[in-house]
């Protein structure tokens, strides 16, 4: 072989060489069996999570939004106490629309339902709406790790 490489024109010897290269890779490639399996996601972590809406005393004004308290045992759950009024909820983690925010798990949802969801940049946009016979004063309860929001009536 190396007489028949050293004989052949230059064009010839890059040719037999790639072509070497390429059946060394898909021996080597079908000679692998790793498989790869996904494992659980990475949970996210966030400082500061708070409470926007028109049930809230805040309203839409992002800059107004309330903040929750980050509880010093688990740093996945926020908690927050005050008055809510008839309308919609949801929870950004940035004083800003296009932030991630937990949101209800399904539109228009009731605040007796706590699944929430993750919106990664504030989308898909769903929120939790009071009626008007449930306005009053909530202690809120936000687990970002599993997922969940309870509103608990004071």
């Amino acid at each position: 072989m190396k007489l028949i490489f050293s004989l052949a024109s230059p064009a010839k010897r890059g040719a037999a060489l790639i072509c070497f290269l390429f059946t060394a890779s898909l021996f080597l490639l079908s000679s692998c069996s790793k498989e790869l399996k996904a494992g659980k996601p990475i949970a996210l972590t966030y400082d500061k999570v708070y409470l926007i809406g028109d049930a809230t005393t805040a309203g839409w004004t992002i800059a107004n939004a309330l903040p929750m308290t980050k509880s010093a045992d688990n740093t996945k759950v926020f908690t927050w106490t005050g008055p809510l009024a008839a309308g919609e909820i949801k929870f950004p983690t940035a004083l800003n629309f296009s932030s991630d925010t937990f949101a209800a798990a399904t539109a228009s949802q009731s605040v007796s339902n706590n699944k929430a969801q993750l919106s990664p940049g504030g989308n898909p946009d769903v929120k939790w709406k009071l009626a008007s016979t449930e306005a009053g004063t909530y202690k809120i309860t936000l687990n970002t790790g599993d997922l969940t929001v309870v509103f608990q009536k004071q």
